[in-house]
């Protein structure tokens, strides 16, 4: 008789722990997802892409003069080559952060952090537009927060620093480095990755595009 209300007990005790631990591991999953936004990192690595492609600019106007709408197809086969490897690479990117989340937050601080991902002024710093933004121009060895903090509006500022000084944010803060070596080291690979490809992926067009024009 005991032994049964002990094993209702521990039913009842699991029926409480289960959900919660569900919902919280749903929410950091969904704060992960954020983090490593797919649109924003492909921009991203379209932009660094871009810069190891600036080396062949003079090369790439010279074919693009003689085989017409050669650079428009190159860089949207790099893009879909770039779509796939983020699509390969990215669940173990993501159980990394997902594990290095879990270790530092508790699930009030997980659901505090998904909140803020939702705030409608950080989507705007998800934009490609702004992201892209980023990778303009010439910054040296300036960070990524330094970057970003100097083309924050003020509203945008102000919503950073209100989660910044909240019990999560404080956590988080000694964890950006950290996050953004990973984050960046990943899509640099990936940018390096699509650039050696690049030769091969020029070959393939113009056989397939050009193979007529290139015998004559």
């Amino acid at each position: 008789m005991i032994a049964d209300q002990a094993e209702d007990i521990r039913e009842v005790e699991m029926m409480s722990i289960i959900p919660g631990a569900q919902v919280t591991s749903n929410e950091l999953q969904q704060v992960v997802a954020y983090i490593l936004d797919i649109a924003a990192m492909t921009a991203t690595i379209t932009a660094l892409l871009e810069k190891e492609m600036a080396g062949f600019a003079k090369e790439m106007l010279e074919i693009d003069g003689r085989f017409p709408g050669f650079g428009r197809r190159l860089r949207r086969h790099a893009s879909r080559e770039i779509e796939r490897a983020i699509s390969g690479e990215l669940p173990i990117l993501r159980h990394e952060f997902e594990e290095l989340l879990k270790s530092r937050l508790t699930p009030d601080d997980i659901t505090t952090a998904l909140a803020f991902q939702r705030e409608r002024v950080v989507a705007e710093l998800r934009a490609t537009a702004f992201i892209t933004s980023l990778e303009r121009g010439d910054h040296d060895d300036t960070s990524l927060s330094a970057r970003m903090s100097a083309k924050m509006n003020q509203e945008q500022h102000a919503v950073v620093a209100r989660f910044l000084q909240s019990p999560c944010g404080m956590k988080l803060i000694p964890l950006t480095q950290q996050m953004q070596t990973l984050k960046y080291g990943w899509m640099q690979a990936i940018a390096n990755g699509v650039s050696a490809r690049l030769p091969l992926i020029g070959k393939g067009i113009l056989r397939k595009h050009y193979s007529r024009v290139a015998k004559s």
